[in-house]
């Protein structure tokens, strides 16, 4: 991965089923021009973004990948600030519709490029592939809705032993150290996962955090108790002094709690360290959670909360089990469109686009 070159995640299989934050990819009364690609499944969607995307880091540009979560090798969408220009697969499960067509938004129909009677040949067959790839989502959601709910159960037991204002106290001071005073402006916030629950596992981007960041403190928190209230804080105080922020949600989370922050003007990250994501490599300094906990709580829950940990991390491995057959499913109905595609046609629409882009 280049330093021009970042990537998150846009969308995140979670408790709740599919969530989407494509919404907040690019702002539509902000100057950015959007491309949304439609198109199914195999029909070369995240092969023209990662054209696309080549020639933005080869121009110089700097560029973010949004990985997709149920394929982790391919993309939902890519980013290019520096030109405003967004371009992301609007199909199910992140649906995207244009909000100002043409003067905003603008779609690429790759149907435009399949052979329709050859795809009818086959319609039976694509329905049946299409419903079992839908189940297949269903029960893994169903799986990690129940991890869900005993990690969540963790957060709660030790609920009473958190230390509110030890860490409202740490949090002040912290953001009066870096960040400075209130300024009267107020940041802009991006929100992406920086992990997802993937057919390859729990998949952290962590390379994008050197390079966004030169300052990386850890915040060790196995459960999660301190992180969820420490890391909003910090939000806050950093958007109040007029500093961008990228927050990570928790893919894990039934409320969706903040896991780790960026704030690249102040060049700091805070992330979130545990088992389920270890850190790879040595941060700054490291926030330990046990100083903002009552230790006697702790000890009192301590079999229940590895219980509940443990129970978690194996529905968690069947919810990645069923991800791996809904991805086999996947491909198996990729290739039904790919053997009705003119890529040729597909790739002068690359083409053209980073004509126009990078002319």
């Amino acid at each position: 991965m280049s330093e021009k070159q970042i990537s998150f995640f846009a969308g995140a299989n979670t408790p709740g089923g599919f969530v989407s934050l494509f919404d907040g990819l690019y702002d539509a009364y902000g100057g950015w021009h959007t491309y949304i690609i439609k198109g199914g499944p195999g029909t070369g969607k995240s092969g023209l973004m990662k054209k696309i995307a080549a020639q933005g880091e080869r121009a110089g540009l700097f560029t973010e990948r949004l990985n997709c979560s149920s394929d982790p090798a391919s993309l939902d969408a890519v980013r290019l600030p520096e030109i405003k220009v967004c371009i992301l697969d609007g199909t199910a499960p992140h649906t995207v519709e244009p909000k100002f067509p043409g003067a905003v938004e603008e779609l690429l129909n790759l149907g435009a490029f399949w052979d329709t009677d050859r795809l009818r040949e086959h319609d039976a067959e694509i329905r049946d592939t299409a419903a079992l790839n839908q189940e297949m989502h269903r029960r893994s959601s169903r799986f990690l809705s129940a991890a869900g709910t005993l990690l969540e159960e963790n957060k709660r037991l030790l609920m009473p032993s958190v230390q509110i204002d030890k860490i409202r106290n740490y949090a002040a001071r912290f953001a009066a150290r870096e960040f400075g005073r209130p300024n009267g402006q107020i940041g802009t916030e991006h929100r992406r996962y920086l992990s997802g629950i993937t057919p390859d596992g729990i998949v952290v981007k962590t390379d994008t955090i050197p390079l966004l960041c030169s300052r990386v403190i850890a915040l060790e928190d196995e459960y999660g108790a301190v992180s969820r209230y420490l890391i909003r804080l910090l939000r806050s105080y950093a958007l109040a002094a007029g500093l961008d922020v990228i927050s990570c949600l928790c893919p894990m989370s039934v409320c969706q709690d903040l896991e780790h922050i960026f704030i690249p003007q102040a060049g700091i990250a805070v992330f979130t360290e545990n088992s389920f994501h270890p850190l790879p490599f040595e941060p700054e300094r490291r926030i330990h959670a046990r100083r903002f906990l009552d230790t006697d709580v702790l000890a009192e829950h301590r079999c229940r909360l590895k219980f509940n940990r443990r129970a978690a991390a194996q529905l968690m491995d069947e919810s990645v089990s069923l991800l791996q057959n809904a991805k086999s499913v996947h491909d198996k109905l990729e290739r039904f469109y790919i053997a009705a595609m003119n890529f040729e046609q597909v790739d002068a629409l690359a083409q053209e686009l980073a004509g126009r882009l990078f002319s």
